[in-house]
């Protein structure tokens, strides 16, 4: 017989027919053989036995289904979305009815449990992508939760296996009738579905960054405390204005002479007034000059003032600060979360070829212990990632002033736009935003103030003042008459003018010298400080950058060898070790690409920081 050209797909396809039309053990290789029209020997060069040839097919078919969800676009109606995933399952069940009904029909027949196994990974795939797939919709501008996403996921999937009893059943379906099904849960549900989306987002707030900032600016005890310091300090300047304006008092006093008052005259005692003695007064003071001290201290209360609103900026950009990187570091988790995942699927994936392998004598039981274990250490991570996303969470919650056990849902990728950066606008752009700078030369003013102050204490004080005064007696309770009561007045100029203090005066503007020779002093020193954050986190984002751009490449170059040992390993051309050090390298590679991902994100965090944005 003349030889074909043949190809491995060619055979399974084949295989897979006559599977289908007599079951798999009444099918023998030789039959396979004559229907491709080639010799046994050829079909043996391909595929060792009949279940290398099911695996082949069945993985084929698992990769076509997997691309089902790669080009899933938005969608303005759910009705919409959930008639795209079921009309590409069913054109992929319809394409391969053969495969199907083969498939089920050796799963029936219980003799191959491997197939079952496979076709339970590929069913709980399928459902985490659909489920997956529904998160990540928009509808009309609003993202669906996650309970949400859990009921509408969930009847998708039975949808999806009545296409696949119907396939197998029948070999067509009624779509008009899964149509009306959607809108059955679409409309005649709807209610139900109403209640579960709004309820869900409202108890299950949808937070990006922006919006975290933004609370916590509103709802932060720090920043809170900060913004009534504020208020305090702009009293302050009122309180010191009053020392400004004229000091006016009103004084009233009545006494009662239980015994009178006595004089004495040339030796002899008399008795002076009455029993009952009115008296009052309105008096005002007004500070005329004062060595300056006045106005000074009205400017130093302004300053107090507008210290107390760069301490507010300094305290949100903290929190601004704390809150991105918290954030970030959520979404770090989450997709930390996910890598693991993924590795320890493949490292299940692997272990299930392993144990097929040593069901056809082709690996030892230590090879499966071996592989075993690979799965086992890599569980502990998953729970690892798993911890910190949940811590993420309620340090954020913390954060923004939220209750411990209210829903929040993180909105938001690791995504990063390279940058180009010039030190000079950085720290241009520094010194006018930098709050701690700010306060550096509101400080010197301040020591400047209170030096002019003290040194004012050398000075006199003038004043003036007036008054007027009433006073009258009585000796009934009845109010003075015309007679016993009258008023009086007085207008003057009070100066006070200091000789000697033991040297206190001295004392206190030497200290203000002090501090104002200290305040210069921190000045130069902040300045300094801000040049050297900037170049450090220049040098961080610099360092991410490299980090990123290499771990790009190891990712695409570990993925690719991974992928042709898997190959060889399903061949019997590479051992279990090089299989499991590959994974490893894959692995590591995209655990660094993200991890350089989210360090260039802090790093553009603490950079905005440090020049106060």
């Amino acid at each position: 017989m003349k030889t074909k050209k043949i190809t491995r797909e060619k055979i399974v396809e084949t295989a897979v027919e006559l599977f289908s039309q007599s079951g798999m053990d009444a099918v023998s290789m030789d039959d396979i053989a004559k229907k491709l029209g080639v010799t046994k020997p050829v079909i043996y060069y391909y595929f060792k036995d009949k279940d290398e040839m099911v695996k082949y097919a069945f993985n084929l078919k698992k990769k076509e289904i997997e691309s089902i969800f790669n080009d899933l676009k938005t969608f303005g109606e759910l009705s919409e979305f959930i008639r795209a995933i079921i009309d590409k399952h069913y054109m992929f069940f319809s394409k391969n009815a053969l495969h199907v009904n083969c498939f089920f029909k050796m799963i029936d027949f219980g003799k191959r449990d491997y197939l079952r196994k496979m076709a339970e990974d590929v069913r709980e795939k399928n459902k985490t992508k659909i489920k997956a797939a529904v998160e990540n919709l928009y509808l009309k501008g609003k993202k669906i939760g996650s309970d949400t996403a859990e009921v509408i996921s969930i009847f998708i999937s039975s949808l999806i296996s009545y296409l696949i009893f119907e396939i197998k059943m029948s070999g067509k379906v009624d779509m008009k009738s899964i149509y009306r099904l959607i809108d059955v849960f679409i409309k005649g549900l709807g209610v139900f579905f109403i209640i579960m989306f709004f309820s869900f987002n409202f108890w299950a707030m949808d937070l990006n960054v922006d919006e975290a900032v933004e609370i916590a600016f509103k709802k932060n005890i720090s920043v809170l405390n900060a913004y009534t310091s504020e208020r305090i300090y702009k009293e302050k300047i009122n309180e010191y204005y009053g020392s400004a304006w004229p000091q006016i008092s009103v004084s009233a006093n009545y006494t009662k002479n239980i015994e009178k008052p006595l004089a004495f005259f040339g030796g002899r005692k008399t008795e002076v007034g009455m029993e009952n003695v009115y008296t009052m007064g309105l008096n005002l003071n007004q500070v005329v000059w004062a060595g300056g001290k006045v106005d000074t201290a009205i400017k130093m209360a302004r300053i107090y003032s507008n210290i107390s609103v760069e301490n507010t900026k300094q305290i949100k950009n903290i929190i601004k600060k704390s809150v991105k990187q918290i954030f970030y570091s959520i979404l770090y988790a989450k997709e930390l979360l996910k890598l693991q995942t993924d590795i320890l699927n493949i490292s299940k994936e692997h272990l299930l070829t392993v144990e097929e392998k040593y069901k056809q004598g082709l690996q030892s039981d230590l090879n499966v212990l071996r592989q075993k274990v690979e799965v086992s250490n890599n569980e502990p991570a998953l729970i690892k990632a798993e911890n910190l996303y949940k811590t993420g969470v309620l340090n954020l919650k913390n954060l923004l002033g939220f209750e411990l056990d209210e829903e929040i849902n993180i909105v938001g990728k690791l995504d990063y736009n390279y940058k180009k950066y010039s030190f000079e606008e950085l720290y241009k752009t520094a010194l006018l935003n930098r709050p701690d700078y700010k306060l550096s030369l509101l400080n010197k003013d301040m020591a400047e103030k209170q030096l002019k102050i003290e040194k004012a204490g050398h000075w006199p004080t003038i004043s003036l003042f007036a008054s007027k005064q009433f006073s009258g007696q009585s000796e009934t309770s009845k109010f003075p008459d015309e007679n016993t009561r009258g008023w009086s007045s007085a207008i003057g100029l009070s100066f006070n003018m200091p000789i000697f203090n033991g040297f206190s005066t001295v004392s206190k503007i030497k200290q203000a010298e002090y501090n104002l020779e200290l305040a210069e002093r921190n000045i130069e020193d902040i300045k300094r400080k801000i040049k050297i954050e900037i170049m450090e986190s220049l040098f961080a984002i610099e360092e991410a950058e490299k980090r990123i751009e290499s771990q790009k490449v190891s990712v695409e170059n570990a993925e690719k060898v991974l992928k042709a040992t898997e190959e060889r390993f399903k061949n019997g051309l590479a051992s279990q070790l090089e299989i499991n050090d590959a994974t490893v390298a894959y692995n590591a590679a995209r655990l660094g690409y993200l991890t350089a991902v989210y360090d260039y994100i802090i790093s553009v965090i603490n950079l905005d920081y440090t020049i106060g944005l």
